[in-house]
């Protein structure tokens, strides 16, 4: 009898015994896989964005979000849906199985995102034996290439002038501009406002460029263009005046001034002063020396170099009235009157007839001597 009381006590014992070592791993002496849950506890969770794909398209693009839920514990991953929001929208992920077993990773589409900066979370709803958890905010720029929106220049430039326009592109990051291999040097731009400019030069007859929008995405090119240049016309006016009355013996002055009274400048403006035989050229501007004029012959000569558009410059020359009774002939007891002639052309431009000028004044010659009376 008491043999079979101990027995039934120690069958209770050890009873006992598994129910209390199943709080550590073993329930009616059987052995828990470790990770598995049972009635009334759950494993917690960390629920993250593992990374980001961007299909560009139109009319936006399509943003690919994977995700991952790892358990604390155990090698029994989660099972069951994440939700991810980028904070308007979003899309729901399925964790993925490998045969009947869950990874707890997965990934899903957000589609036509426009081109800014998304800030993403992933929520991890739980289940039965796994916790819920929620990704810390991850931050993702959606780029869009630049296309061009402004890319019409004028196909026409004119020498001597500037030549200008403003390129535009979309893009996101905002793209930078630069000049196309092949563009002319004197050609710059703006690489933060896309502005193309330069003075075109006098002997270029035309050109080609093209301009590249650039950002972290990429490029877009526009052109090339080919520009015809136009040669303006340009337009100058001369006008001469001299001494009107000198002695024979005395010297006098005569100065042409030449004036560019069109649009454009006048470039490489030579100008020349002719005296008649009865004159004698000494010597320009007042001074014996001066750099933009000389002396040959009987004319004076200067480079007047470019003018702009209502701007006047003048050559002079000092001339001596010759003083030899043989210039009076027989009318020596008479005055001689003689004309002296201006000239000036701009050499850079298409001058044509506007960009010469002929100008001309008249000299009296008054015989001095004691058969001469005042």
């Amino acid at each position: 009898m008491h043999s079979v009381i101990g027995a039934a006590c120690r069958r209770t014992a050890g009873l006992a015994t598994g129910l209390i070592l199943g709080v550590g791993g073993l329930a009616g002496a059987v052995l828990l896989t470790p990770g598995t849950a049972y009635a009334g506890t759950t494993v917690a969770t960390t629920t993250a964005i593992t990374g980001t794909t961007q299909s560009p398209g139109f009319p936006g693009t399509t943003l690919n979000v994977q995700v991952s839920v790892t358990p604390a514990s155990g090698t029994v991953w989660p099972s069951g849906t994440v939700k991810v929001s980028d904070g308007a929208g979003g899309c729901q992920v399925t964790l993925a199985q490998s045969g009947s077993t869950a990874v707890g990773v997965g990934n899903c589409d957000i589609g036509n995102l426009h081109a800014g900066s998304y800030t993403l979370t992933a929520t991890y709803e739980g289940s039965s034996s796994f916790g819920s958890s929620v990704s810390g905010p991850d931050t993702v720029t959606i780029g869009h290439a630049p296309v061009f929106y402004a890319d019409s220049p004028s196909l026409t430039a004119t020498n001597g002038q500037v030549y200008s326009y403003t390129f535009g592109a979309k893009g996101f990051p905002a793209p930078s501009y630069a000049l196309g291999s092949g563009s002319p040097s004197w050609l710059h731009i703006n690489s933060s406002t896309g502005t193309v400019w330069g003075t075109v030069p006098n002997w270029a007859t035309s050109f080609s460029y093209s301009v590249t929008a650039t950002n972290s995405v990429g490029s877009a090119t526009a052109g090339p263009y080919w520009v015809h240049i136009q040669r303006h016309r340009v337009f100058i006016n001369t006008s001469l005046n001299c001494t009107s009355k000198v002695f024979s013996g005395r010297q006098g002055t005569c100065t042409l001034a030449v004036t560019n009274v069109g649009r454009v400048s006048a470039p490489d403006v030579t100008a020349q002063i002719n005296l008649p035989s009865q004159l004698r050229a000494l010597y320009c501007a007042h001074s014996w020396w001066n750099p933009g004029c000389s002396i040959s012959g009987n004319a004076a000569s200067g480079n007047l170099g470019t003018l702009r558009p209502g701007q006047t410059k003048t050559l002079s020359v000092v001339f001596a009235a010759k003083s030899s009774h043989g210039i009076w002939g027989w009318h020596r007891f008479h005055t001689i009157t003689v004309k002296v002639t201006g000239f000036a052309a701009s050499h850079g431009g298409f001058f044509g007839i506007g960009g010469r000028s002929f100008s001309t004044a008249y000299v009296t010659i008054v015989p001095k001597g004691w058969w001469w009376a005042f």
